[in-house]
């Protein structure tokens, strides 16, 4: 089935179940598979019990529902909303009837309600030890960890990332494959709408778009696929019937363009990676003087920026092209080594899954100790210290330190999905910086960092004031310091280091033979 590009527009931003928009015709021919209903298959036929959870709108019962023909052959026990049910006693007992008689189960039901299930009727779950031991374990590190699987098997959807190399091209494929574009609006020639449409069928096109929003499932984004086929959906037609659109500025439409000016927070974090944002002389000063002719893929005449009267004008000129720049000309996946290298350097830990990057380790240490003490120039000791202060939420007006950790004491641990699950589309968005007590020690205290805090630790060693440093990341770091201070060790020293974090001063105070000797700075 394949649908005029005014019915694709309604499929931007749309906040409605899509069940209670489309016909079931629509929905399957809006249906993009994906490695979840392989799973979902895969446990039916072992006969287990599939715990769908997540949040709602994470569309677990379009998921259960495209599995058609499988929950009749398999007899299913099948619970669509097990967040509604009125009687949860009946509900388990049914269940527990299904489990006794060798039936695959399967329930839909949102994270919330399930614990609330659980600890309401607690052992008369079947498989109830299971489901806790999932839960804690949905997400394991590169450690290990790893446990079996027995008569249950929980899929946590929050875990699930669409933004996955995988899955995005599936649905980029998906709306591009039932798009097209009708007479009446191809004889409208002040709407781009069909333009965007065949360029968007350009693999290289494709590789550019695609490559801009990997990058965004690496921050922790969380968009469920209505979000995702949305996002496509508005930079073909930006969300309007054609017949809108003649009155608007025809650039304004440009799917280059439109990828950059939707809102929702898909649009919001792609932003970040606006090729406009990023210099590089040589290809800009072409550019702006339209001397830039090699390498189009389309056409290569353009309203060149620097002719503009009005500057105005030729900024916005010049936004427009330096983005189709980047998709539509052979040298603009230059733009994207141009990103700065605290992020290339998170997109690899995360992609190599390192345990000991030695060269990361020192850095964060770096960071820490710069934010404590801009003074401290040490990256392979991680300088530890104690704060007092009488509430949580409050910043501590003096530190003190006499010990350090050996940053062969550190080790950083990349997430990912259990094997159970291999196929479920993920994404790691962060990592942890653990500290050992010991270097063969298991007692540890770890840090979780994300881009955001990466990037902040980075500038901190450059030398950006602690004290800018937004507030969650201050809060973070602080409660990282305390619980790191908490840790044994042996190693103590007669050197104290005493910093007043109000006036960013420091006074180094030695004992010896219980005597003292004190200096500032």
């Amino acid at each position: 089935m394949r649908f005029d590009l005014d019915f694709i527009a309604k499929l931007y931003n749309n906040r409605n179940s899509y069940a209670d928009v489309f016909t079931d015709d629509e929905l399957r021919a809006l249906h993009v598979e994906s490695g979840i209903e392989s799973l979902l298959v895969k446990y039916i036929e072992q006969k287990k019990q599939i715990y769908l959870t997540g949040n709602p709108g994470d569309g677990k019962t379009h998921l259960i529902k495209s599995l058609g023909k499988i929950l009749s052959k398999y007899d299913v026990f099948v619970e669509l909303d097990a967040n509604s049910v009125k009687d949860e006693g009946d509900f388990v007992k049914r269940l527990s009837n299904a489990v006794a008689n060798g039936r695959p189960c399967i329930i839909a039901i949102n994270e919330f309600p399930l614990l609330s299930l659980m600890e309401s009727l607690g052992e008369q779950i079947p498989g109830l030890e299971q489901i806790y031991l999932q839960r804690d374990r949905g997400i394991i590190y590169n450690r290990g960890d790893e446990h079996q699987i027995k008569d249950v098997v929980v899929i946590d959807l929050n875990n699930r990332n669409l933004l996955s190399l995988n899955m995005v091209t599936k649905t980029l494929e998906k709306v591009l494959a039932i798009s097209e574009a009708s007479d009446e609006c191809l004889r409208t020639n002040c709407c781009p709408s069909p333009h965007n449409l065949e360029k968007l069928k350009h693999p290289i096109v494709q590789e550019r778009l695609l490559s801009l929003i990997e990058k965004i499932g690496s921050i922790g984004l969380h968009v469920v696929m209505r979000d995702l086929i949305g996002f496509f959906a508005y930079i073909i037609t930006s969300g309007k019937k054609c017949i809108v659109k003649k009155d608007e500025k025809y650039n304004d439409n440009q799917y280059y363009n439109l990828t950059f000016s939707g809102s929702n927070q898909l649009f919001s974090a792609i932003s970040v990676f606006d090729p406009y944002r990023y210099t590089h002389p040589e290809i800009d000063e072409s550019l702006w003087n339209g001397t830039l002719k090699e390498g189009w893929l389309f056409e290569d005449d353009y309203e060149i920026p620097g002719n503009a009267e009005d500057p105005i004008e030729a900024i916005e000129a010049f936004k427009n092209l330096k983005r189709k720049f980047y998709f539509e000309n052979k040298r603009g996946g230059e733009l994207l080594n141009l990103l700065p290298p605290e992020y290339q350097a998170f997109y690899e830990v995360l992609k190599n899954g390192y345990d000991r990057d030695h060269e990361i380790i020192k850095r964060i240490i770096a960071g820490i100790n710069k934010f404590f003490n801009p003074e401290d120039l040490e990256d392979d000791k991680l300088r530890i210290w104690t704060t007092h202060k009488y509430e949580l939420r409050t910043y501590p007006k003096v530190a003190v330190s006499s010990r350090d950790i050996y940053s062969n004491q550190a080790e950083l641990l990349v997430p990912k999905i259990p094997s159970y699950l291999t196929g479920m589309e993920y994404v790691p968005d962060h990592f942890l910086f653990c500290v050992y007590q010991t270097q063969n020690n298991s007692n540890f205290v770890k840090l979780r960092v994300d881009l955001n805090l990466y990037r902040v630790l980075m500038l901190v060693q450059k030398g950006y004031p602690s004290q800018l440093v937004p507030e969650q990341h201050q809060f973070k770091l602080l409660r990282f310091m305390n619980e790191l201070s908490s840790l044994d060790s042996n190693i103590r020293y007669n050197d104290f280091i005493i910093r007043d974090m109000d006036n960013r001063t420091s006074y180094k105070v030695k004992v010896n033979d219980a005597q003292f000797i004190s200096k500032r700075g």
